[in-house]
């Protein structure tokens, strides 16, 4: 709750300190400021309450404002609670003059721009598409169409790869080192997701004329074998080794083309056979054994600088072409007008910044948009960095750095927390953040009252990660620009007392299990405390507080687990249904893990594909045609049935019945794969199949259920954004 003087605005329980900074954050609406707030502080209160400020205080027309967060579903909750603090404002108020200035905003409130940074950048270009060079009423693809796009695109560019003459000798030698055309893929959609960083002046085609000519290696190789003692036992450890590196210096020799040359030369167990210290003793090699050891180096560096030599001109080659071919695919989105998420940032981005008429825009956008919040700030970008920077500040050079930027006095209102960054993936990049902090002309502002986490929480994290953080960095880099400097942690306030019942903080793991302990073992032991830690939990009835402030005790709804990866999670369920506690795993990078859903989509594996015999038979042997292997013995073995079920099948009896009405089941879902469509077919494979019914057998049917549902999304998503093809869905 939030007691609002003036242009006073202060926690009722908050401390002297952190009011002076709420009431800097909401009230010094002349100043540019960096809020920094804790985790539970309230980034979002802080931002509504600046808005408010500015609409009510100041008389800010509600049009004037941009805030700009990082969901769709903070946009929307932005947008509620901003209506709800106006909509109090108008009620309770005893100053006139705010009264009526709320109710003008609350008429209004449906032309402010409050919306995500991608909302917002699309609103700029939707009004000029045509100077942004976009046609009128481009489209903007979701997730599922742009992941489909780049499938199309990519097909059709490996098409080219593999056609291409002037690249057989680079893909051949790419090929030898091991880069499938699965690494290419991976390596074109890194670029799809930084075009912008691709210049067309620098990205032609890259050295492909370097040489594999072996014959220094071959000769550094032979002088490390010429040095060979034929009057020492053969099992010993260093002859070994000079027997490996002879099968190396073979194996080279006998390379019939430059394939096979960079493939021996990309053999890890090749290079190491080099690696001879450790290996024989002076005792029994005398002085031979240090000039074989000088020998055997001289050719591992050899070694690696060919093999280098020949995988930086095969990537500087490959990059080249996957580059263009990407930068001609941003083109072509932009000249039908069919946009990426990306695409819409670096389209405004390039609107602002051009040089005929981007001086002029970013003039007529700062006056409308004359005060601009950014939420979530830890997460921005450099290009949604970059949008923000040439809307508040018009004037300055679109190619000048960060400190060359000067924002307008009260125009940009930045909030978050650099410790809740968790999108370097998206190119979030906490360096950005702490330049800025130190390079634009904003006085920071630090929110440390916690109103969500009691206070013995509170102190133990204050104690623990003020050690392992410290006070971190002081807004610069490391010579090594890659190395990303940490922030200081700052000590947050409890504003929340103590649970009436149970321990506030439990750490499990505290005695260490050994070193003979092996990974399963471990998991299981780690599981099992896991699950005695929950029960004890709901048993000792540890309290819980509600939303209205009562308390109650523990159940187990209560309980979140969360894990960094999958590979513990089936011991961690075993745990858990050992103990008899109920759980839900929820997350949709689980879904296409859990059997039920590698069943169901073997099924329509089969049916796509009735020459995959493999897929087919997998398919039978679910729980929704279910064959067992004897059935499947007695169809082939006794009946010679096939597993096409495309071909003519033998006459059966009764005991192969299961395997022949599955096999004529798949085969009319394959004739009409293309009338239904994806989405069409797992909707009749679920009715058919009983695909819900056979789930109440499951010790979680609801969980189950669930999973066709998020399925069915799927492939509903799916066919919205275009795709028709079965095998593409599965793919």
């Amino acid at each position: 709750r939030l007691v609002r003087s003036g242009r006073r605005l202060a926690p009722q329980d908050s401390t002297p300190g952190d009011q002076a900074a709420r009431d800097r954050s909401a009230a010094a609406l002349d100043d540019n400021l960096f809020v920094q707030a804790g985790a539970g502080t309230g980034k979002t209160t802080s931002l509504i309450d600046r808005m408010v400020a500015l609409v009510v205080d100041d008389g800010v027309a509600i049009e004037g404002i941009a805030a700009i967060t990082f969901t769709e579903r903070a946009a929307a909750e932005l947008g509620d609670r901003f209506r709800r603090a106006l909509d109090d404002i108008t009620r309770d108020d005893t100053d006139a003059q705010r009264r009526s200035r709320a109710e003008a905003a609350l008429n209004d409130v449906d032309l402010a721009s409050l919306s995500t940074v991608h909302g917002f950048a699309r609103r700029l270009l939707v009004e000029y598409p045509l100077e942004a060079g976009l046609p009128p009423g481009f489209d903007l693809l979701d997730e599922v169409a742009s992941q489909l796009a780049f499938a199309e695109r990519w097909d059709e560019l490996q098409e080219v790869l593999l056609a291409d003459d002037d690249l057989a000798r680079t893909i051949l030698l790419a090929n030898g080192l091991g880069i499938t055309m699965d690494h290419l893929r991976d390596m074109a959609r890194i670029l799809d997701d930084r075009w912008d960083l691709l210049a067309p002046d620098t990205t032609g085609p890259g050295p492909d004329d370097v040489e594999l000519d072996a014959t220094s290696l071959l000769d550094l190789l032979d002088a490390v074998l010429r040095l060979d003692r034929n009057d020492i036992e053969a099992d010993d450890r260093l002859r070994l080794r000079l027997a490996r590196i002879g099968a190396a210096r073979d194996a080279i020799a006998g390379a019939h083309d430059e394939a096979s040359v960079a493939r021996v030369l990309a053999s890890g167990d090749r290079r190491d056979s080099l690696k001879v210290s450790g290996t024989g003793t002076i005792k029994v090699w005398g002085e031979r054994k240090a000039e074989i050891l000088s020998a055997a180096n001289a050719a591992m560096a050899e070694w690696k600088a060919r093999h280098a030599a020949v995988v930086d001109a095969v990537l500087r080659r490959l990059v080249a072409e996957l580059g263009l071919a990407t930068l001609r695919a941003a083109e072509d989105r932009r000249r039908l007008g069919f946009l990426t998420f990306h695409d819409v940032l670096v389209c405004a981005r390039n609107l602002l910044t051009d040089p005929v008429v981007g001086s002029g825009l970013r003039d007529a956008l700062h006056v409308r948009f004359h005060h601009l919040l950014l939420d979530e700030f830890q997460d921005t970008d450099p290009v949604q960095l970059e949008l923000a920077l040439l809307l508040t500040d018009p004037a300055a050079d679109p190619s000048c750095q960060l400190d060359g930027f000067a924002p307008g006095p009260g125009s940009l209102f930045l909030v978050g927390d650099p410790k809740q960054s968790i999108y370097r993936f998206r190119r979030a990049d906490i360096a950005l953040y702490l330049d800025a902090r130190r390079s634009l002309p904003t006085d920071d502002v630090a929110l440390t009252d916690n109103f969500r986490t009691t206070t013995p929480i509170i102190d133990w994290i204050n104690a623990v990660f003020g050690e392992l953080i410290g006070s971190g960095a002081d807004g610069s880099r490391h010579e090594d620009r890659s190395r990303l400097m940490q922030p200081a942690y700052v000590p947050l306030i409890g504003r929340r007392p103590a649970a009436s019942n149970g321990p506030s903080v439990t750490i499990l793991g505290r005695t260490a299990h050994g070193k003979d302990v092996k990974a399963d073992e471990l998991q299981r032991r780690e599981a099992t405390e896991v699950a005695t830690a929950i029960t004890a939990a709901v048993a000792d009835g540890w309290s819980v507080e509600e939303r209205n402030g009562t308390t109650r005790p523990c159940r187990f709804g209560d309980v979140a687990i969360l894990l960094p990866g999958r590979n513990s999670l089936h011991t961690l369920e075993e745990a858990l249904e050992e103990a008899g506690i109920p759980y839900r795993a929820e997350s949709s990078s689980l879904l296409f893990a859990t059997p039920q859903v590698r069943d169901l989509l073997m099924v329509l594996r089969a049916i796509d594909d009735p020459t995959d015999d493999l897929a087919v038979v997998s398919a039978l042997r679910t729980p929704y045609l279910g064959c067992g292997d004897d059935d499947l013995a007695r169809w082939r073995v006794h009946h010679g049935g096939t597993w096409n079920h495309q071909a003519p099948q033998p006459d059966g009896d009764e005991s192969v019945d299961a395997v022949a009405s599955g096999l004529a089941w798949l085969g009319e879902m394959h004739l009409r794969r293309h009338l239904l469509g994806p989405s069409g077919l797992l909707e009749q494979l679920v009715v058919d199949r009983r695909v819900l019914e056979v789930s109440v057998g499951e010790d979680r049917p609801r969980d189950a259920w669930r999973r066709v549902r998020l399925l069915a999304d799927r492939a509903r998503a799916y066919g919205d954004a275009g795709g028709g093809s079965l095998r593409g869905f599965i793919n």
